[in-house]
């Protein structure tokens, strides 16, 4: 969270801090006490929570909790205070940045020792802190722990030499400290930066927005080494101390050290009529016969935001609240809403039907096709001596229950079909099983990468679904295109072997030889099959089924034509041979006039799924108005069934048959 002071704030705290540094050039002075406002944390509930402390108190003297009031814009508001260390919710840690370049060997480099030890006695236990030395580069010694022993012993491994990265230290240092809870640095340099990557303005950006409270020490007298420091702390709000004597290291850090115990965690109530977009907000207690007073600028919960700018420390997209017009909505919005949804998804569902009873008669023929005499055998997959998941006892017996599972659903011809169509050497057990991996594969990984969100993981299953299908009607496709191109010129082939006085089955070897895939695949089956004692058009006409080719199913019928009724069925094919080149030329002048419109169409309907699943990953609070209000789910089911009808539409204006 970014300090609450405000830009004002921060702007003036910078420049107080600078003129009122203490410069103790013979020995400690009586340190200033001073009060301080930090960790300000507004809240939906009307409530401020905040952390107020004090420095420069004696050792034996504390803030009293019931001595604390706060007041807004000067007037006094209900307010609760305990000491922070009996607060086991609010974590506290703090991190010390030594200077451990050339200039502070020797004596400088043993006071810094002594006085980091001195404040690792005095701080309270509870507090995690950690280390941070800087010489040529900044690095995180130890992390902030509640182990004392382990910071002690990395201090006193400190070593020294090479320059001053003062800048790059406070920016490693404020990001080791987190985002949450009480976090304080103690900075203590010697001299100016001579070696940081970051400049001043990174460094003092990095403390104001990291919430952080820097109070640093000055090993120096030099005026330009201590407005630095002052800088960096006073956009935290923080104090600077300077001394030249590495003696008086141990005062400072001590005195630090016990205003870190003189902490108390204060809630506050904010009555209504004091919301406002900020308020200036002041917080006094007693200590001893002292009052300690510290005054910030904070924004106040409920407050409408500023016209024209984001609340005070906001970065990034500002979240706000859901319209009112949500909660109007009538319940038979939803339903519309939803109605909308699957009416888009029912019309994919329709259209997928329609194209698979084509199909069903096929079908049918298929599962009747074993009790005839010529008809096919069920082949059991354990009798097979390997699979293409491997030969072990594990893959074979896997095989052969997803081989099962899809024989019981009436699903083994169809998965046969279209893997012979497709050219992929697997069973229809095996596929099933690699298609069952590969979906629950994919939403294991998802759920992995999303930290265990189960509706990525779903999104995950669903694509493992589709995805290989989709890729199964690829594979089909392009093969299915190569059959159309080199048709013509195979029919040519088989007239010229035809007219050379060979033989229609010599013919069709020649094309296994002397042909490309897959043609040559599916002529070579043909001709096993033929070999087998099935008729050469029954074996050719097959190949006609699997490639989907009613050209070719054209072809088979003049072949049975010329053999009942005779003829010269090489002048046929040759005819044939023509009327198909000229088609195949017609239908790729097609595809070319019809790329962009396909293109498009292909764009224009991935563009908002796609959109959608990066949004659905990576912020999905954006998307959740949409399936958790009533408006939503109606704008979205609009949007799925335009989506739906949108797709169909163009598919038809770009499809053309030829």
């Amino acid at each position: 969270m970014s300090s609450p002071r405000g830009k004002l704030a921060r702007t003036l705290g910078s420049l107080a801090v600078a003129l009122s540094a203490v410069v103790i050039a013979a020995g400690p002075a009586a340190a200033e006490t001073n009060g301080r406002i930090s960790d300000v944390q507004p809240a939906a509930d009307a409530t401020i929570s905040l952390i107020f402390s004090a420095s420069g108190l004696p050792a034996d003297v504390f803030l009293d909790p019931a001595s604390v009031t706060v007041a807004i814009d000067n007037t006094s508001v209900e307010s609760t205070a305990a000491p922070l260390e009996s607060e086991a919710q609010i974590d506290r840690s703090a991190i010390l940045v030594i200077d451990t370049s050339g200039s502070m060997k020797d004596a400088k480099i043993a006071g810094a020792k002594a006085a980091a030890t001195s404040f690792l006695d005095t701080a309270p236990k509870d507090i995690k802190i950690g280390l941070v030395s800087f010489n040529d580069k900044a690095e995180v010694v130890v992390t902030p722990t509640v182990d004392r022993a382990q910071v002690k012993a990395a201090v006193s491994a400190l070593n020294t030499g090479g320059k001053t990265a003062l800048y790059d230290a406070t920016i490693v240092a404020s990001e080791a400290l987190g985002t949450s809870g009480s976090r304080n640095l103690l900075l203590l340099s010697d001299g100016g930066d001579s070696s940081s990557t970051s400049s001043s303005a990174d460094a003092i950006a990095a403390i104001a927005a990291s919430g952080v409270t820097l109070d640093a020490v000055a090993l120096s007298t030099n005026s330009a080494q201590i407005e630095v420091l002052a800088d960096l702390a006073g956009a935290s709000g923080g104090t600077v101390v300077s001394t030249t004597q590495a003696d008086d290291l141990a005062a400072a850090f001590e005195a630090s050290a016990r205003a870190l115990g003189n902490q108390l965690s204060v809630l506050v109530t904010v009555p209504a009529e004091l919301a406002s977009s900020g308020s200036t907000l002041t917080v006094s207690a007693k200590a001893g016969d002292q009052t300690i007073t510290d005054t910030a600028f904070v924004p106040i919960p409920g407050a409408p935001k500023p016209s024209g700018s984001p609340a005070i420390g906001a970065s990034g997209p500002i979240l706000v609240s859901e319209p009112a017009l949500y909660d109007r909505i009538d319940e038979a919005w939803l339903w519309t809403g939803l109605a909308l949804l699957f009416a888009g998804l029912a019309i994919m569902l329709v259209v997928g039907f329609v194209r698979a009873s084509r199909r069903r008669s096929t079908s049918v023929r298929g599962r009747m096709s074993i009790y005839t005499l010529g008809g096919r055998t069920l082949r059991k997959e354990s009798e097979t001596t390997t699979t293409a998941l491997g030969d072990t006892q594990v893959a074979k017996s896997a095989v052969e229950l997803a081989g099962r599972a899809v024989r019981g659903r009436n699903l083994e011809e169809l998965l046969e079909r279209r893997l012979d169509a497709a050219g992929l050497p697997f069973k229809p057990g095996e596929w099933a099983l690699i298609h069952v991996g590969i979906a629950v594969g994919s939403g294991l990984l998802l759920l992995l990468l999303t930290s265990g969100r189960i509706a990525a993981s779903l999104l995950g299953l669903a694509l493992g679904v589709i995805v290989p299908w989709i890729y199964l009607g690829r594979k089909e496709s392009r093969r299915q295109a190569a059959f159309y191109e080199q048709l013509p010129d195979t029919l040519q082939l088989i007239s010229g072997s035809l007219s050379a006085g060979y033989s229609l089955p010599q013919a069709v070897d020649t094309v296994v030889r002397e042909g490309s895939n897959p043609m040559a695949a599916e002529f070579s089956r043909a001709l096993i099959e033929a070999r087998l004692g099935v008729p050469i058009e029954e074996a050719l006409d097959n190949i006609a089924d699997r490639m989907n080719s009613q050209d070719f199913h054209w072809v088979v019928l003049a072949i049975r034509v010329q053999r009942e009724v005779g003829g010269n069925l090489a002048e046929v094919l040759t005819n044939v041979a023509a009327t198909l080149r000229e088609r195949e030329r017609l239908r790729r002048q097609v595809q070319v006039l019809s790329a962009e419109g396909r293109l498009s169409a292909v764009i224009i309907a991935l563009i908002p799924i796609l959109f959608a699943v990066f949004l659905f990953l990576t912020r999905p609070e954006y998307l959740e108005p949409l399936y958790s209000t009533s408006l939503g789910l109606l704008m979205l089911g609009f949007a799925v069934l335009m989506l739906v009808v949108g797709i169909f539409w163009m598919r038809r204006v770009v499809k053309v048959e030829v």
